[in-house]
């Protein structure tokens, strides 16, 4: 139930020059319960974020620079990767491919594309002990992009949007 606040703390991470790969799980544990303080403070709330009060966190808590794009094309996302940038993605979860999930899967989940490499999206995807790295289809990712939209049962009606992070 932290994939929103973990997908932050990589981006954080990453443009405080922190690539090193793996995080250590106290350090997390500690800032993710930051997060949700100041979630509970400015939010009002802490689970489920959506994509423009994800972006929030990143651009008032962390000084970011961060902005929405409702253009979610394999092109758009190449585009930015090319430029520098980190995507941040909610999905309708149940929909990824990702064999490593739980079964079912996540309802609503958060991941971060980091990269691409032919027909495929580079993810440090949260929600697996086996996410750093994994790849999906561009389109398997692309078109299980939905925003959160406050209830599990309607995700898929969620709008394509991502949360894209220049510093």
């Amino acid at each position: 139930e932290a994939c929103e606040e973990a997908s932050v703390l990589i981006a954080r991470r990453y443009f405080d020059g922190e690539r090193g790969g793996l995080i250590d799980p106290a350090d997390a544990d500690r800032e993710i319960y930051d997060f949700v303080d100041w979630e509970k403070a400015n939010l009002g709330k802490y689970l489920d974020t959506n994509a423009e009060e994800t972006a929030r966190i990143l651009t008032e808590k962390y000084d970011r620079k961060a902005r929405l794009s409702t253009t979610v094309t394999v092109n758009s996302v190449k585009k930015e990767i090319a430029a520098g940038h980190l995507i941040i993605v909610p999905a309708a979860g149940r929909e990824l491919p990702n064999p490593y999930f739980r079964s079912p899967g996540p309802a609503y989940h958060m991941l971060v594309i980091v990269g691409y490499d032919g027909d495929e999206s580079v993810t440090n995807d949260v929600g697996t002990r086996r996410g750093e790295g994994f790849r999906y289809k561009h389109n398997d990712l692309l078109n299980a992009v939905h925003d959160w939209t406050g209830d599990k049962e309607t995700i898929t009606a969620g709008r394509k949007v991502m949360i894209v992070v220049e510093s």
